[in-house]
Order: C-alpha cells, then sequence, then structure tokens
C-alpha cells in the first residue's frame, strides 16, 4: 500500500456542480484549492477549514489526501457514529462519486475503522490500510505508540473546535511530524480556548445562504407559561402534521439537555401527541442508535427525542422541526444545532422551524435568541460571521507579538495569548515619556520572557507571587502564583492602562514608574465620563463620600437591584460620589461598567487580550474627551461630581484618615514588640503648612517624628521615611500607606480634597454664629490662661486651664463618670458621662491654652483645637465603637476614672440605652464679648457645621472667656 493516493491523483476531477450536472459546490472548490496551495508552501503548519454545516466538509476531507500526496491518514472524529458514516463513505467514495469528482470504476482506499484502543492485533490492519478512522480516545492510543505514528503523515481532524480539549490536542502534540487539516463549522469554543492553527480558508454563512446551502430557518415562538414542555409538544405536533399536509417531508428532533429530561418527554409526547417518537441519548449502544437513526430514514418514525446527540456529523436534511425544550448556551452549540435543520440537499423539503417558549433571559453572545421579534435568518448569520472574523482578527493580533530581546523563543511557544482571559479591570494613569522596551518592576517578580506587542503598544508579563500559606508564619514554605501583568499604552490619549491580579497602589505606581518618565491619576469627574453615551442604566453598586461625617459614616456602599432608587436630592446635599458599578445598554449591546476615584475602571466581563486593548482604548477616548456629557437618567444624578485639584486652597484647617483606615487601621510597628499595641489612628496629623502646591502633614509617634508632603497630584512623599506599619500581612512605611489610603482635607468654606479630587461643598450654609459660646470668668477661679496642663517640669505652679475644668466638671453632679485622657492619641481631655432614663450623654472636652496676647487675635490658637474637635466625632459613632476606644486606652494606662470607676461604667454602658454625642472646645482665647476677625469666625463656622452634620453628635460648645 502507501502509494495509493499519489496514484490516483490524477483521476481527480475538480467539475463545479450546477443546475444541471452535479460536481463541487463553490466552498469545496475553494477550500480544497486553499488545501492545496497552502502545503507547497507550508509542510509543518496546521491549517485549518471554516465552512458551515452542510456545506460538504465531508467531501472536502476526503479529497484533501489525494491532492497533498498522502501516503497514510488519520481521521479523527467526535463520535461513534460520525466514525461509521466517514469510513462507510470513504470505503465506497459515494460522496466524491456523486460530485463527480471519481469516476464510479474508480479504486476504492483501504479504509480501517480503529474501534478500541491500540493494540498489537491492529497493527497488519492499520498497515495494509490507506485511511483509518478513530475517535479521539482510540486515537490518542495510536499517537502513543512511537512505531505506529510515525507512518501517518497527515492528521485529518474532523470538528475541530474539539481540538483544544486534552485528549484532541494530545494526538496533534504526539504527532506533529504529520500534516494538520482541521475542518469546523465553528473555529471557536465555548470555553474559548484557541484552536491553532492557520485559517486558510473561511466559507461565510451569509455566502451558504446566498449560494443556496445554508436554507431558510423559522423561529416560532411561543409566550411563557408554566406548563412550558407541554405547549412546546403540542405546538411541535401541530407544526408537524401541516407541514405533512403541504407535501413537505419533515421530521421533528425534541431536544433536551438531560437523560432524565428526555425520559419524561418521551412518556409527555407519547401521552398528549400522535407522533411517533423514539429516545436515544449516549447511554445507549452503537447499535441501538443506528437501529434508531435507520427507522427513522425508513419513515417508521415521525422524529427523534435525543440529549446533544446527532448534534456534529449527521446528515439528514429531512430533519426540519426542532422542538426545544432545553435550549443551548453557546454559540458554537446553537449554530452546530441550527445547521443540522438549514440543509437544502433533501427533495420536499422547505423552511426549517425551531419551536422554543419566549424566553427574554436567555442570551447568546449578548443576543436575545428566543423573543418575539427574533429573526433568526439575521441573527444567526450575524453572530457566526462576526464570531468567525473576530477569531480570524485574533490570530493575526497575536502574531503582532514577540518576546523581549533577552528571548530567542518564539512568542507562543510557552504562553498561549490565544487562553489569557483578563477580567475588565484597569488602573488608568496620564502619563508622558512611555517605553515598551522596559521592564517589569523587582516587585512583580515576571521573568525576562515578557511578551511585547509594538503595534498597538501592549506588554503582558507573568510575575511569580511567593505567599505563606495563611496557616504559617515561616516565611520559608510559601505558595507560588502565576499573577497577570498587562501594560498598554493608548498614544492618542496619553493613557496608560495597567491590569494586575495584585491590586495594589504600590504595584501600579511601581509598573507606571518603570514604563514611564511621569505619571498622574484621572480624576473622579473625567472617570465618571465611561458613563457616557450609554442609556437604560441600572445601578446595582454604588459607594457614596460623606462630606459631613467625620469618619462616622464616611462612605456608604448601597447594592441590590437599582439603589439609585434611594437617593434623593437631600442625599445630594450631603453626599459625593464614590464608585459605582451598572449594568447599562450601548448602541448594540448590554454591558457592565464601573469606575472608582481610585483612577480605575472595571467591568464583570472577561475579555481576550485584543478586546482588553479594545476595551480600554474605547472608554480611554471617552475619559479624555471634554464634550462628554454624562446623564443616567437615574436619581444618581443628584450627586455632585468632584472636580480635578488645582491648587490647595489656603483655609485648609482639618486633615483626617481615610475611611478604611478607620474600618481597618494599621498596626504601627515599634522596635520593641512587646507589650501594648498601637493603631495608626493613635497618631493626630497635623498640618505644618499649605502652598498652593503641597500640603506637609507632621506625624509623632513616641520618639518619632514625620514630616509626609502631598503635592498637587495626590501623591505623599517623606524625606526621612520612620514610621513602620503592619498592614494584614504587609510591612510598609507610613508614606506607601498614605499612597493607597490618602488624607482627607476639608476647608472652613466646605471643601473636601482627597488625592487629586476637589469637591465643593454649601458654603452659603456655613454661617458664624456666637450663640454656643459659653463664657468663663476664668479669673474668678484663678486661672493662668497660658498654663494647659499643671506638670512637675515646666508648670509646677499656678492654676491650668485642666485644673479649673477639672473642677467644673466636679462641681457637676450629674456627672455620674469624669474620664481623663490627656495624652498623645487622646480621645479627648476630659470624657463626662450623664445618664438619665432612656439616654447615656457622652460629652468630650478639648482644651487647649491661650497663645495670643489678646482675645480673638490668633488663628493658631483656634485651629488645632478645631480639628481635634472634628475628627473626635468617629468615637461617638456607635456605642460599641466607643466603649472600645476607652478599653483599648486604658490598655496603655490612659483614661482613667476621676468620678465613678471603670467596672461599673462597663455596667452602665451595657444599659439599652441610646448614647448621645456632644462636643465642648475648651480655649480662652475666645472671647464671646469681644470683636473677632472673620478668619477666626470661618474656622468657627466650619467646625460647628462639620460637627452638627456628623448625626451622631448633638452640639458643641465653645467654653470660651467672657
Amino acid at each position: 500500500m502507501g502509494n495509493y493516493f499519489n496514484k490516483q491523483y490524477t483521476n481527480l476531477r475538480f467539475s463545479k456542480e450546477s443546475n444541471t450536472t452535479s460536481g463541487l459546490r463553490n466552498a469545496q472548490i475553494g477550500a480544497i484549492h486553499a488545501i492545496s496551495s497552502f502545503f507547497t508552501l507550508h509542510k509543518n503548519k496546521a491549517a485549518v477549514i471554516v465552512m458551515p454545516t452542510g456545506s460538504g466538509k465531508t467531501a472536502v476531507l476526503m479529497m484533501t489526501p489525494y491532492v497533498v500526496g498522502s501516503e497514510k491518514v488519520l481521521i479523527v472524529t467526535p463520535s461513534v457514529m460520525v466514525r461509521g458514516q466517514i469510513v462507510e463513505d470513504y470505503s465506497s467514495l459515494k460522496t466524491l462519486c456523486r460530485a463527480v469528482v471519481f469516476r464510479d470504476g474508480v479504486k476504492k482506499p483501504t479504509v480501517y475503522e480503529m474501534k478500541h484502543t491500540y493494540c498489537d492485533d491492529m497493527l497488519v490492519d492499520i498497515n495494509e490500510a490507506d485511511v483509518v478512522v478513530a475517535t479521539p480516545l482510540c486515537a490518542l492510543s495510536l499517537s502513543s505508540v512511537e512505531n505506529v505514528r510515525v507512518k501517518f503523515d497527515i492528521i485529518l481532524v474532523d470538528e475541530a473546535h474539539h481540538v483544544p480539549a486534552k485528549t484532541w490536542e494530545q494526538i496533534l502534540v504526539n504527532m506533529n511530524a504529520a500534516k494538520h487539516v482541521l475542518f469546523t463549522a465553528t473555529p471557536f469554543r465555548l470555553d474559548r480556548k484557541e484552536i491553532k492553527g492557520e485559517m486558510i480558508y473561511t466559507y461565510p454563512l451569509s455566502m451558504a445562504y446566498s449560494d443556496g446551502i445554508f436554507g431558510e430557518i423559522e423561529y416560532i415562538p411561543i409566550d411563557e407559561e408554566p406548563n412550558k414542555d407541554y405547549l412546546i409538544a403540542k405546538k411541535a405536533e401541530r407544526v408537524f402534521f401541516s407541514d405533512r399536509e403541504l407535501g413537505y417531508d419533515h421530521y421533528l428532533m425534541v431536544r433536551t439537555n438531560t437523560k432524565e429530561k428526555a425520559k419524561e418527554l418521551e412518556e409527555l409526547y407519547s401521552q398528549e401527541t400522535a407522533l411517533s417518537l423514539k429516545r436515544i441519548d449516549s447511554s445507549m449502544s452503537n447499535s441501538t442508535i443506528k437501529k434508531c437513526i435507520n427507522e427513522l430514514r425508513n419513515k417508521s418514525l415521525d422524529g427523534i427525542i435525543c440529549v446533544d446527540m446527532l448534534g456534529e456529523g449527521f446528515d439528514f436534511p429531512n430533519l426540519k422541526i426542532a422542538a426545544i425544550h432545553s435550549p443551548h448556551k453557546s454559540l458554537a452549540s446553537a449554530l452546530q444545532f441550527i445547521g443540522r435543520f438549514a440543509r437544502t440537499n433533501a427533495e420536499n423539503i422547505g423552511t426549517a422551524k425551531f419551536i422554543a417558549m419566549n424566553d427574554s433571559e436567555l442570551l447568546i453572545e449578548n443576543t436575545a435568541m428566543y423573543t418575539n421579534d427574533a429573526i433568526w435568518q439575521d441573527i444567526i448569520i450575524d453572530l457566526s460571521e462576526n464570531k468567525a472574523k473576530e477569531e480570524e482578527q485574533s490570530k493575526e493580533y497575536f502574531k503582532g507579538f514577540r518576546r523581549n530581546a533577552n528571548s530567542g523563543t518564539d512568542a507562543n511557544d510557552e504562553i498561549s495569548l490565544h487562553s489569557i482571559r483578563p477580567n475588565g479591570h484597569a488602573k488608568i494613569y496620564r502619563v508622558s515619556g512611555f517605553d515598551i522596551s522596559a521592564s517589569f518592576p523587582d516587585a512583580c517578580n515576571v521573568s525576562e520572557d515578557v511578551l511585547i506587542n509594538e503595534n498597538d503598544n501592549t506588554v503582558v508579563g507573568i510575575g511569580k507571587e511567593c505567599i505563606p500559606p495563611k496557616w504559617t508564619m515561616n516565611d520559608n514554605l510559601v505558595n507560588i502564583n502565576n499573577v497577570l501583568y498587562i501594560v498598554h499604552y493608548q498614544a492618542k490619549c496619553n493613557l496608560l492602562y495597567i491590569y494586575s491580579q495584585t491590586k495594589t497602589e504600590a504595584i501600579y505606581e511601581s509598573i507606571a514608574n518603570a514604563f514611564c518618565d511621569s505619571f498622574n491619576k484621572i480624576p473622579k469627574y473625567q472617570m465618571n465620563r465611561v458613563l457616557g453615551d450609554l442609556k437604560e442604566f441600572e445601578i446595582f453598586n454604588s459607594g457614596m463620600q460623606n462630606r459631613y461625617v467625620e469618619s462616622g459614616e464616611s462612605y456608604r456602599i448601597s447594592a441590590g437591584s437599582d439603589v439609585s432608587a434611594a437617593i434623593d436630592p437631600v442625599t445630594g446635599k450631603l453626599y459625593s460620589p464614590g464608585h459605582v458599578f451598572c449594568k447599562a445598554s450601548s448602541e448594540d449591546s448590554e454591558i457592565t461598567i464601573g469606575y472608582s476615584s481610585g483612577s480605575k475602571m472595571w467591568s464583570s466581563t472577561y475579555f481576550t487580550i485584543p478586546q482588553y486593548v479594545k476595551w480600554c482604548d474605547f472608554n480611554g477616548k471617552k475619559i479624555v474627551n471634554p464634550d462628554m456629557k454624562v446623564k443616567t437618567n437615574t436619581n444618581f444624578d443628584f450627586l455632585p461630581m468632584p472636580m480635578q485639584l488645582t491648587k490647595y486652597p489656603d483655609n485648609i484647617f482639618i486633615c483626617d484618615y481615610d475611611a478604611d483606615t478607620y474600618s481597618s487601621p494599621p498596626v504601627i510597628k515599634k522596635a520593641n514588640e512587646e507589650g501594648f499595641k498601637n493603631i495608626l489612628t493613635d497618631i493626630c496629623p497635623k498640618i505644618v503648612s499649605i502652598t498652593h502646591g503641597t500640603v506637609i502633614v507632621e506625624f509623632c509617634f513616641a520618639d518619632m517624628y514625620e514630616q509626609i508632603l502631598c503635592d498637587i497630584n495626590g501623591n505623599y512623599t517623606s524625606a526621612n521615611p520612620q514610621i513602620m506599619l503592619v498592614d494584614g500581612r504587609e510591612i510598609m512605611h507610613l508614606v506607601e500607606y498614605l499612597n493607597e489610603y490618602p488624607l482627607s482635607f476639608k476647608t472652613t468654606d466646605d471643601v473636601l480634597i482627597q488625592g487629586i479630587e476637589y469637591l465643593r461643598g454649601n458654603a452659603d450654609a456655613i454661617v458664624f454664629s456666637s450663640d454656643n459660646i459659653k463664657g468663663i470668668d476664668w479669673d474668678y477661679y484663678g486661672t493662668n490662661r497660658r498654663i494647659e496642663v499643671n506638670d512637675p517640669v515646666y508648670h509646677p505652679t499656678g492654676i491650668s486651664i485642666q485644673t479649673t475644668v477639672e473642677q467644673l466638671l466636679t462641681d457637676d453632679v450629674d456627672n455620674k463618670y469624669i474620664i481623663y485622657d490627656h495624652s498623645s492619641s487622646e480621645i479627648a481631655d476630659y470624657i463626662t458621662i450623664k445618664e438619665s432614663e432612656f439616654t447615656l450623654e457622652a460629652t468630650l472636652y478639648h482644651v487647649k491654652k491661650m497663645s495670643a496676647q489678646t482675645y480673638n487675635s490668633s488663628v493658631d490658637d483656634v485651629y488645632e483645637v478645631s480639628g481635634q474637635a472634628v475628627k473626635s466625632t468617629i468615637w461617638l459613632k456607635t456605642k460599641p465603637g466607643f466603649i472600645s476606644k476607652i478599653k483599648d486606652r486604658r490598655r496603655s494606662g490612659h483614661c482613667n476614672f476621676f468620678v465613678g470607676d471603670y467596672e461599673h461604667f462597663k455596667l452602665t454602658m451595657k444599659q439599652n440605652k441610646q448614647l448621645i454625642g456632644k462636643i465642648v472646645i475648651v480655649q480662652p482665647s475666645i472671647s464671646k464679648g469681644k470683636p473677632m476677625p472673620d478668619k477666626i469666625q470661618q474656622v468657627l463656622a466650619a467646625t460647628n457645621f462639620y460637627i452638627n452634620n456628623s448625626g451622631k453628635v448633638k452640639s458643641l460648645t465653645i467654653w470660651g472667656s467672657i
């Protein structure tokens, strides 16, 4: 044997089919010549042939060994049934003779049907055969035997969209010396894995329809009702007998997705219809299935009930009615299924009909297939061709990748770019000086094998992340995870997109710094533009920044079907948008999109790399478009959008930590790890200086002193980093932490600044009133206004302000508890608790000495104590939080009880009584009876405004001077 195909090549004829003569169809002519020409140039590359179901792939498959001069052929088929059909057809050359490719008397090939996995008893038959036909498992066993697989010089794969499955793929790997030709109607898979090979011929479904190969199809919808199966069965019966009455030789297939369901339908159709049907599934023997199919061909049956059977390779064009009880969920499966019914190569057949319940929830490729107005003829063709075109474009796109200069391997040797599916997530920077040849920072632990596409400025790297298991603190034992990094630069917009599975600011900034000369975050009002040109919004997750609750409810997160319904105009006065995630409609599809103030955008969609790049670029054009308007037509529009910070105002008087810092505060790392652990919120940040371009904030803890600069781009730097934090399992400098969780700054005219965002509030609502100033006759008590607290070193004599305050508090017999907490990281200098029938009233007293020479003359006397007062409202957020803070302070030797004791205090606080908070500022420099400059009025008015809007504090009182 061995020379059969070469010898018969001269007998081949390439006659074209016409209305009067038999021959090859247009698609078959194109495909076979494409194969012939491809292998004149490429001996060891895989060729992919895409031809719609019913266009004659089998004939092209059988012709291929003749045109390429094969010695021995292995054909891999998806099922036993298809294997038998090909063996029968190839042994007789029935299809090729009918197409006048060969004359009837041509010598036939020797075909061996491999029904079992390989054993040595088969060797004689395989040696004598020109063609071996096998299912995947059998073919795999053959391909694993070295002295057998070398006999084959070509592998033909039928229904090649199965190839990425491990068994199929391993066959081709084992037999990589042979030519590979892959035939498929759908060059894409449900699992989205790549069908490796060059798509050398694609015959579009629209041309198949134009050429009359793909027939008319019609969708017959049934309105949604509880008795779905019964209604579909009765409609199928009616359509079947109507078609028969019209003279059509049509047959029915009842399709479902489980064997149990098929049994139920068999009983239903038997009892409720006059149709003669039989059930087949994969648990039945091949002989049983063949018998059933023969009965169908012999017209003894009206149809069959099956579970994903006969989907591939089965040729029975009279199968024209489909009763779909369980629709397919994937485009590949749906196209295969529909293609079986759209064949035209039979007499007395008409339009293929698909009967299904109108299910508006079912989407295939984001397209509603089963709706009343679905025009299947157009939908199926568009879906098929768009998907095939996308697959072909992806293959071309990936050819543009190369490895970096340090690697000599091919870009697809180890990493299949086609198989990478990042979820929609990107950190975005506006950048300058992008360098595509740059290396990933060491922190990413990316090897030298970085993949680069200079056509669209995209870099892909795989890093190694070594993390100790959660059950050990020993770094010697680690889990190694592969981490995907994608860097894409959109040159026209000067935007850099970073995809990283490690979503920390440190990683994002180190990557941006490695690839660019400079980079800045995108302000929220520009990020908001990603919602532009969308409609039919459904906002199901949003965050709102509270401008007035001082870390009480600083950030409100809402989740649900449409959370915007809970927003009203009053909410809009209190909150600004933080993040949003929504569903919306674009021109041609439904999408999900979200963004945050952290210069991030995301979607619930998973993309191929070219789709990810396209998604980034599409939204990037919106981000940089100043004319892009956003209107969701939901209550979300009530929330005011912050603008970009261009300069720091000089009336900032408060800086405070991010809401996340208060909810999960990092621990301060000390040289001596023994004893009480302090957290970051124990350090009170203090503003040292303000310019238009910078704010310098001072942090003091124990013997550590650090000044941190925040620039106009929201970046924090420190000339001498000292304070270290432990956040989870990470150890970092304070300045690194602040770059991830930035401070917020507030002004006296209701402006909130966080990061690069500047949000103007309601300045008109901040009005000064002296009504809350209480004049204290300090002289009556002999108080020295310039001594804040008596201490044995600096102020051993004289009556301090605190001494007088203590006397005033003690004189008030309603104070059940008086707690002294003056020290660094204090709650307040004094805390009092009053108890009534229904409430517990906690008052925080913040005491500062008078530094100025005259009353109401120094804003410095007011700034610090006002900031402390506003920030202390967090400790009154909840009763458990208040109790916990006092407990923590006592553990560090503070919160001493001057009146009452701690044990009784705990019992008192456990009562089911509401906690009401009050704040008192004690500053003798403030006088109610003296003229007060505007600057001091602004600070006091803003302090009163912020505290009264906190929602947890009932009032602010100022103890000043008469």
